[in-house]
C-alpha cells in the first residue's frame, strides 16, 4: 500500500482531543502506523501530548466520531512549525543529541531514535518534494548528522513509491539514519581531512557495516531488518560490495535501496577531500551499473520518484532565467522551478515560480551547477513558506 492510501484512512490529531492527565479518545500511531499510545491510557505531561500533537495520527473514523452532527471542524492549527526546513533543522540537532547516548545505555538512545523516525516519517508525508529538496540542498550540520537524513528521506519517499510496506519503510529508514554508527569518529576525521584515505581508515570503512549492526543490537535493536539492512547496505549486486561479497538476491531489499540512496547522496556532497558529482553526472553513473552492482527496479524507482530535476537541483531555463527545483511536476521533464536568476544574470529579488508544465512558460533546458545566490534565499520560502 502507498502513503496516499494509508494517509486517506488516518488523520491528524487535534489539540482539543489530547490533555495532560486524561485517557486518550483513540489510538495514536504515526506515519508508518506505529502505535504511539493505545486508547484510554492517560497522557502523563505536556512534553508527552506535544510529541503526539507533532508526530500522532489517527483513523478518520475516530476523528469523525468526535465531530457533532457530522459536520467538519474549522482545522486546528498544528502545534510546531509546518516549515519543513525548519523541522529538518530541528530534527538534525536532534540526531546529534541522540548520537552522544550510543553507547551509555538506559535505553535513551532507542527511544530517541524512535521519535526521530516517527518525524521523519511525518515530515515526508506531509511535503515530500520539500524533504527532497532539503535532502539536496540543507548544510547546516557536518556530514555525520546531514548524511543520514538525506538518505533516510530519500529512503522514506522511494520506498513508498515502490509500495514497500510501511512496516519494513520504517526498518528502512531506522538503518538509514544508523548505518554509520560504526565509524561516526572517523566521518568526523575525514570532515577535517583533505588527502585520501590512508590504508587503516579504509579497513575500518570496510568493517563500519557490521560494526554499526554489532552496536545497534548491543543498544537493544531487535528488528532483525533494520540490522540485516545496516549489515548489507555497502554490498553490491556483483559481489564487489563489502563486507561479505555478497550478490544479487543473497542481498534484501531494503539494504539494495539504502545502497543506492546512500551513494547517490555521497557523491552530491561536497568532501574536504574531493568535490561534489554534479546531480546529472551523479544519475547517470548509477544507471551505468543499473542490474549489475545496483538493482534495477529500485533504481528505476529511486529515479522515478526523485526525478530527472529532483526538488532542490539547479536548473536554466528557456527564457535564461535560472533557479531551484521545487516540485516535481506530473510529467519528469516539467517541475516547478523557483527561478532566483533573471536573464541578463542577476539576481530576482523575490522567487519567481515557474511552472513549465503550462504552455506558455519557459522550458527547462539543463542542469546547473549549484547557484551561490541561492544562499540568499531562506529554503523555505523558495517553496512558499513563511511568505
Amino acid at each position: 500500500m502507498n502513503r496516499t492510501a494509508a494517509s486517506a484512512k488516518r488523520a491528524p490529531v487535534r489539540p482539543t482531543d489530547l490533555a495532560v492527565g486524561r485517557p486518550l479518545p483513540y489510538d495514536i500511531e504515526d506515519a508508518y502506523g506505529h502505535l504511539l499510545l493505545r486508547r484510554g491510557h492517560p497522557i502523563r505531561s505536556e512534553e508527552q501530548r506535544r510529541r503526539l500533537l507533532q508526530i500522532g495520527r489517527t483513523p478518520y473514523h475516530a476523528a469523525q466520531r468526535r465531530d457533532s452532527g457530522g459536520v467538519q471542524r474549522r482545522r486546528e492549527a498544528h502545534p510546531v512549525s509546518a516549515n519543513p526546513f525548519d523541522e529538518i533543522y530541528r530534527i538534525s540537532l536532534a540526531l546529534q543529541e541522540t548520537f552522544k547516548w550510543l553507547g551509555v545505555g538506559g535505553g535513551r538512545f532507542l527511544s530517541r531514535l524512535d521519535t526521530l523516525t516517527s518525524r521523519i516519517g511525518d515530515l515526508v508525508e506531509r511535503d515530500p518534494d520539500a524533504s527532497i529538496g532539503a535532502a539536496h540542498l540543507d548544510e547546516d550540520f557536518p556530514y555525520t548528522i546531514r548524511h543520514p537524513i538525506r538518505q533516510a528521506i530519500l529512503c522514506d519517499t522511494v520506498a513508498t513509491q515502490l509500495g514497500i510496506p510501511a512496516t519494513e519503510r520504517r526498518s528502512t529508514v531506522c538503518a538509514a539514519l544508523t548505518a554509520n554508527v560504526g565509524m561516526l569518529e572517523l566521518q568526523r576525521e575525514l570532515e577535517r581531512q583533505a588527502e585520501p584515505l590512508s590504508d587503516e581508515q579504509l579497513r575500518a570503512v570496510r568493517r563500519h557495516p557490521t560494526e554499526s549492526a554489532r552496536m545497534l543490537a548491543a543498544e537493544g535493536v531487535t528488528d532483525g531488518v533494520w540490522l540485516r539492512i545496516v549489515a548489507e547496505h555497502q554490498e553490491r549486486l556483483d559481489g564487489s560490495g563489502y563486507p561479505e561479497g555478497l550478490q544479487g538476491g543473497q542481498i534484501c531489499r531494503g539494504a539494495r535501496l539504502l545502497m543506492i540512496a546512500d551513494t547517490y547522496m555521497a557523491m552530491i556532497s561536497t568532501r574536504s577531500y574531493r568535490p561534489a558529482t554534479a546531480v546529472r553526472e551523479a544519475l547517470l553513473e548509477l544507471l551505468d551499473q543499473s542490474g549489475t552492482v545496483y538493482d534495477r527496479e529500485m533504481l528505476s524507482g529511486f529515479i522515478s520518484t526523485i526525478g530527472i530535476y529532483p526538488p532542490g537541483s539547479f536548473v536554466s531555463l528557456s527564457n535564461g532565467e535560472r533557479g531551484v527545483v521545487i516540485h516535481r511536476g506530473e510529467r519528469s521533464e516539467q517541475p516547478l522551478v523557483a527561478a532566483i536568476v533573471k536573464a541578463n544574470g542577476q539576481p530576482t529579488t523575490r522567487p519567481l515560480h515557474r511552472d513549465t508544465s503550462h504552455g506558455e512558460a519557459p522550458d527547462v533546458v539543463a542542469l546547473e551547477p549549484a547557484l551561490a545566490v541561492a544562499k540568499r534565499f531562506n529554503l523555505g520560502s523558495l517553496w512558499g513558506y513563511g511568505t
